[in-house]
């Protein structure tokens, strides 16, 4: 019986406390206007650009103009994360370019111009490269990145970025 009180008693205390929590038993009242608006972005204006983190690369929006996007993005990843982006870990695998990354659209590929070997970069720069490149607005849909290496004779290395945000071989398939 005691057992039976306890449980009683704290169902009363209970009661007690949530009739005194604020809720009030007053008529409907309006909270402001409605919320206007939609997204806060337009994807069509922005670029796509890779950096790291410990867990692989990570996209992160950036403005842009109306021309030549690809070569912006590129641009935009050699400057490097900004100083809200590094706060959030982000940074970048790239060294420092001796020249400028080119890049171009050319037949529904990219033709990426290096100004290092693949072989000196690590993955993860290789990764952000292609995966930068590859979001390019102007570029479309699941494009084959062409790697033009420094005095390197031959075609070029077509790769893809995958839907991990990692550059893998154009024959292993689309990304996401």
């Amino acid at each position: 019986m005691p057992r039976v009180l306890c449980h009683v008693a704290a169902g009363l205390v209970a009661a007690a406390t949530l009739a005194g929590c604020g809720i009030s038993d007053t008529d409907v009242r309006s909270a402001g206007d409605l919320v206007q608006g939609g997204l806060t972005e337009d994807l069509g204006s922005s670029l796509r650009v890779y950096f790291v983190t410990p867990q692989g690369t990570w996209p992160v929006s950036r403005p842009a103009s109306a021309a030549a996007r690809v070569q912006q993005a590129m641009d935009a990843l050699l400057d490097g994360p900004t100083a809200a982006e590094r706060a959030r870990g982000l940074i970048t695998q790239l060294p420092s370019a001796p020249r400028p990354v080119r890049a171009r659209t050319a037949k529904g590929r990219v033709q990426l111009h290096l100004p290092w070997l693949v072989r000196d970069l690590r993955p993860a720069a290789v990764s952000q490269l292609v995966c930068t490149a590859a979001e390019a607005p102007d570029v479309g849909d699941d494009p084959v990145i062409e790697v033009f290496e420094p005095g390197m004779p031959g075609p070029p290395w077509p790769v893809r970025c995958d839907e991990s945000g990692s550059a893998v071989p154009a024959h292993q398939g689309a990304s996401s």
